[in-house]
């Protein structure tokens, strides 16, 4: 699949025309991708949640305030990719009192952080199995994004896929981008 051409995105970065879609080889493992993403928001949050490959990447969602990203690296082509899940508070409230077993009215803004950081890991997890092939992906820690990091990534990264969960707006996004630097 080859993605169209888009117009400016809301983090003021510009996708080329020919930006890979990651190293997923068929749409057998898209649909392997967003099948993991389903269950894995279910063991999550407890609900139910539909994820859908975009292949027009439109558009690449704004800094969220629990917006975090998982830096991986697929060491033998000397890649480095990072998943950015752009959560929004609702799906953090969600996550949260899931995960710790409460009322949302009994978390704290930690608790929230705490969940967030797992939904990356675990939602990462979903695609570092298709990212790589058959090479070793390493996985590094998840980390939350504020202003001046996303602005980084957005500067030194390709977006190159875009999973979209859920009809609510805004919607829960996944974005898989492509570092211009090389790992060592």
């Amino acid at each position: 699949m080859t993605p169209s051409p888009m117009p400016e995105l809301t983090c003021g970065i510009r996708l080329p025309d020919t930006a890979p879609i990651m190293n997923l080889a068929s749409p057998q493992d898209i649909e392997l991708v967003c099948t993991g993403l389903d269950r894995a928001w279910r063991f999550l949050s407890g609900t139910e949640r539909t994820f859908v490959f975009s292949p027009e990447l439109e558009p690449v969602p704004a800094l969220t305030e629990y917006c975090y990203f998982m830096p991986l690296q697929v060491r033998a082509e000397k890649r480095r990719i990072c998943i950015g899940v752009f959560l929004q508070r609702s799906d953090a409230l969600a996550v949260a009192a899931h995960m710790f077993g409460t009322e949302i009215a009994a978390l704290q803004d930690a608790d929230l952080h705490d969940a967030c950081a797992e939904a990356c890991n675990v939602l990462s997890d979903c695609m570092a199995l298709h990212i790589g092939g058959s090479e070793d992906v390493h996985i590094e820690l998840p980390f939350l994004a504020g202003p001046a990091e996303y602005a980084q990534i957005a500067s030194e990264c390709t977006p190159t896929a875009l999973y979209i969960g859920g009809s609510s707006h805004p919607p829960l996004c996944i974005v898989v981008y492509q570092s211009s630097r090389q790992t060592h």
